[in-house]
């Protein structure tokens, strides 16, 4: 004879475990296989994930190498907006134009850190000249804002500024 409990009313929601031993948990009923489940099947090392796994690194390190690259088109429209003006905005821009290429410069091995194996030497040296290739931009900007001292009036105060040698004015042309 099965003996029901009864249980108030309002706790339906409540299981009652008291007919199972403290220990259930280890010794599960046995349940029929999976569709598709072989017992007789026989693992087989998988030499695919490896090469998988080391070409992922591969292309990660080449994902984090062309990162400063990605930014170049960027930084020639921000250089093309900006114009040669010298005001708040634009030594702003090109302040941070240096900040970024020199900051990850000088952050370059923990960058490459994360990545393991010595195939990333090429990565490293991409990593690096696009970075100076992104410092170049800025020294370009800075040389057409007329921010670098590259004539010799910069330098000397005697010297006379360079003067232009040529005007070219366009206009309409006058018929007699």
């Amino acid at each position: 004879m099965v003996v029901k409990s009864e249980k108030p009313a309002g706790m339906r929601w409540r299981v009652d475990f008291t007919g199972r031993s403290k220990h259930s948990w280890q010794n599960p009923p046995a349940l029929a296989n999976p569709v598709g489940y072989c017992e007789d099947f026989e693992r087989v090392p998988d030499h695919e994930a490896e090469d998988n796994n080391a070409h992922l690194i591969v292309k990660r390190s080449w994902d984090i190498a062309l990162v400063p690259l990605k930014q170049v088109p960027m930084n020639l429209f921000l250089m093309w907006m900006i114009g040669n003006t010298i005001s708040i905005f634009p030594i702003i821009m090109t302040v941070m134009m240096f900040k970024s290429p020199i900051a990850s410069l000088f952050s370059y091995k923990t960058t490459f850190q994360k990545l393991e194996g010595g195939h990333s030497i090429l990565q490293k040296g991409v990593y690096v000249l696009s970075n100076f290739v992104l410092i170049g931009m800025a020294l370009y900007k800075c040389s057409a804002m007329g921010l670098l001292p590259t004539h010799p009036s910069d330098w000397i105060a005697f010297e006379l500024p360079r003067s232009r040698v040529e005007w070219a004015v366009g206009g309409p042309i006058l018929m007699s």
